[in-house]
């Protein structure tokens, strides 16, 4: 039998180091979400906010009400949904890409190539231009672009809606059908060889409205 004095010292230990373990495992656990984050270039107390397959520069899911440091970039044939979200960088679209862009706030450029479809809509801001060529269908409603909006050669259905543009407002050689309606462009309003015709109207144009856009 060990001494009273060493049996309480054992016991003791053992108290010490059950309560140590748990510690250290919280701690541990904390401490990698922290740097996932940070290396992501986003930052979110709460990773509700981020789902699907988002690594830093891309978005194949869905980005909520966060702010991401830098560029996105929605790779090719993915789907990228933007819901209140802070870009401080561009966002670039690619080839049979989908964007859905709900509430945004971009610093930079909106662009895309081939894409497949893309919805700018709820009061979303672009600091730079939006461009899209080349590709589907295509909605930009009740948004602020503060630079150019501009769609060539697209072959789906082009909306744009109660917008206000600081910049020109360009369509040019689309396909599939191009409505303008309600619009406050800045600059100038620009339509040439679109096959069928723009239609719409109400647009409220500071600079020249040209070709196919007279009267809209």
């Amino acid at each position: 039998m060990l001494p009273t004095t060493l049996r309480s010292l054992a016991a003791a230990v053992v108290v010490v180091v059950a309560v140590a373990l748990p510690l250290t495992s919280c701690s541990t656990t904390a401490g990698s979400g922290s740097a996932g984050a940070t290396d992501a270039g986003i930052r979110t107390t709460d990773s509700s906010h981020l789902l699907g397959h988002t690594v830093p520069g891309h978005c194949q899911g869905k980005l909520g009400s966060i702010s991401v440091d830098g560029d996105v970039t929605v790779p090719r044939d993915a789907t990228c949904e933007l819901d209140g979200t802070r870009v401080e960088g561009n966002i670039s679209v690619g080839r049979g890409a989908h964007l859905v862009a709900r509430g945004v706030d971009v610093d930079g450029d909106l662009e895309g190539e081939g894409t497949a479809s893309v919805e700018v809509t709820d009061d979303s801001r672009i600091g730079g231009n939006l461009q899209i060529e080349q590709g589907g269908s295509a909605i930009v409603r009740g948004s602020h672009v503060d630079g150019d909006l501009s769609w060539e050669e697209q072959d789906g259905a082009l909306v744009a809606q109660g917008n206000t543009v600081r910049g020109n407002l360009e369509a040019d050689r689309n396909s599939g059908g191009v409505t303008l309606t309600d619009n406050d462009v800045d600059g100038d309003l620009s339509c040439d060889q679109n096959a069928p015709a723009p239609g719409g109207g109400d647009n409220h144009v500071s600079g020249n409205t040209e070709d196919q856009c007279r009267g809209l």
